[in-house]
């Protein structure tokens, strides 16, 4: 009996897809999570002895904490594809793989052997998804990049942070997870034209470019107007009142009013009508130019109360807020419990561990988490007798 036999059946709306996950870290391997979340079985192909270097991350209990929640729900194989042998097999994988995902510095691939017209010859339909920080052309294609330095390369760090301060990358790397995000819609677009043409296809994700693709606004005013977007803290460029308070008892309180209606309830909640119709503060245009006086006034009256009370009365008038959250305020929390946000998954080495639940939700194929992040090599075998590996699609 194989480790298979005692696994729970796949589920989700892509049960039946099989992909190779041959990245390693966040950006790559993330798109694998989330197709595996989905049902599909992914195939993680990784270094020997080594493994992805995310089994090192993120681990202050011995145990690989990140690699749990990055690499659940995918079978673990080892190759090292410096040796021919070892490629020999990922390229039979390959023949009957549905998605290839892989996020090498750009001419790896080519090196090894595993450049897209060389697979595609084997197999017609396979969609081959190359992540990289640069892309695949241009003359940066070979620098070396992680999500931090897509971030700052795209604008995106620029506008994040206080004026007088440097920019501020968050605590994880956002740019692999938009770029996750980007490659796994794409790889579904480009799965949903296979059923048509029944021919598969190269995809070129560059991590800058899908975090330049969420810089709209900032891009669109250097253009028209010549302005370039700064950091504006805990406010906005556009929209007034916007922002973030100390309250009396020490948390941190969000407001955001990016309606009129709404900004008006917040100021009738603040000063009464009066401060509503002020001119100062009656529409939004007059809003951002007044923002500094705006943004004190709020700052004292929400220093003024305590969280509870804040809530109360922002509930009351309708008014758009949420106390900064941290992670025990998450896990403690009413409506992350209510809709299940958060998922416990039985693990051999922690036992119950909670984490991040499927999304998004499907009413008829939900996906779920098989499993947490298997040990080094564990499905070797596994994979190598799965019958469904080894026939070549049409």
């Amino acid at each position: 009996m194989t480790m298979q036999d005692h696994r729970p059946e796949a589920r989700g709306p892509l049960v039946g897809l099989k992909v190779l996950d041959v990245g390693q870290l966040v950006a790559g391997p993330m798109i694998g999570t989330y197709l595996a979340d989905w049902g599909a079985d992914v195939v993680k192909v990784e270094q020997p002895r080594i493994g992805d270097p995310i089994r090192k991350l993120g681990s202050h209990s011995g145990a690989p904490l990140w690699w749990k929640v990055n690499g659940r729900g995918k079978r673990s194989i080892a190759l090292d594809l410096h040796l021919p042998t070892d490629r020999e097999v990922l390229r039979n994988l390959a023949k009957s793989a549905d998605v290839f995902v892989e996020n090498f510095t750009p001419g790896t691939m080519e090196r090894w052997g595993f450049d897209y017209p060389t697979l595609q010859t084997d197999n017609p339909g396979l969609i081959m998804l190359r992540v990289s920080g640069f892309g695949q052309t241009g003359p940066n294609r070979g620098h070396r990049a992680f999500g931090r330095i897509a971030q700052s390369f795209s604008g995106f760090s620029s506008i994040n942070g206080f004026p007088d301060r440097p920019p501020i990358h968050p605590g994880i790397p956002v740019g692999d997870y938009f770029g996750a995000l980007t490659g796994t819609a794409a790889v579904l677009a480009a799965y949903i034209e296979r059923q048509r043409s029944g021919r598969g296809q190269e995809i070129d994700l560059a991590l800058y470019e899908a975090c330049f693709r969420l810089m709209e606004l900032m891009s669109a005013t250097y253009d028209q107007e010549g302005t370039v977007i700064g950091r504006e803290g805990t406010s906005n460029t556009y929209v007034a009142p916007v922002g973030t308070w100390q309250t009396a008892d020490g948390k941190w309180f969000s407001l955001t009013a990016s309606t009129q209606p709404v900004a008006a309830r917040l100021l009738e909640t603040v000063g009464g009508p009066e401060l509503a119709t002020d001119d100062r503060f009656a529409t939004n245009s007059a809003r951002v130019a007044n923002r500094a006086e705006l943004d004190e006034l709020l700052a004292k009256w929400v220093n003024g109360h305590t969280t509870e009370e804040l809530k109360l009365i922002c509930e009351d008038n309708d008014v758009a807020y949420c106390v900064e959250f941290d992670a025990a305020d998450i896990f403690a929390d009413a409506h992350y419990a209510a809709r299940g946000t958060i998922e416990t998954v039985d693990d051999p080495q922690y036992g119950p561990m909670r984490m991040p639940a499927v999304v998004p939700r499907f009413s008829r194929t939900p996906g779920s988490i098989r499993w947490t992040g298997e040990e080094l090599d564990a499905s070797h075998d596994d994979v190598l007798a799965d019958p469904s590996w080894g026939a070549t699609l049409p």
